[in-house]
């Protein structure tokens, strides 16, 4: 989930620091985003799976501060 919020917009981005390889294979598999590159030049970007996921956590985030 911190991979997918640490996303700004849904351009190639590189991952934050700290990202496993495996929390972006997860991710990946499971529809939420795209990965490219190789070892430290890889990058990611939302699919529009992952886009409405964040969209719909932030505002269920947003409802609990109420």
């Amino acid at each position: 989930m911190v991979l997918l919020h640490s996303a700004v917009g849904a351009d190639w981005q590189s991952p934050p620091k700290g990202t496993s390889l495996r929390t972006l294979n997860e991710a990946e598999e499971q529809g939420f985003i795209l990965i490219r590159g190789e070892f430290q030049k890889r990058q990611f970007c939302l699919t529009e799976r992952g886009a409405e996921h964040v969209a719909r956590d932030r505002r269920r985030l947003a409802a609990r501060k109420l």
